[in-house]
């Protein structure tokens, strides 16, 4: 069975902070779309589901860290 590697951008609802996770190894359902977990999606809203490992460069009222350099 094929897996893939997911990045989530979520709203914890007890605090509705926005926040990045990294899921590994995921299943996908017969549509070819990973299966996020019941127990990981609980108490949370999905935004986004994104392919690999990204690198959130900044979230909504963050700035990217000044004198970091693109390598």
């Amino acid at each position: 069975m094929q897996t893939k590697d997911v990045s989530v951008l979520y709203y914890d609802m007890n605090s509705l902070v926005l926040k990045k996770a990294l899921l590994s190894d995921l299943k996908k359902g017969p549509s070819g779309r990973v299966i996020l977990p019941s127990d990981f999606r609980q108490g949370k809203a999905i935004i986004a589901v994104l392919g690999g490992d990204v690198e959130v460069l900044n979230l909504v009222g963050e700035r990217a860290e000044q004198g970091q350099e693109d390598g």
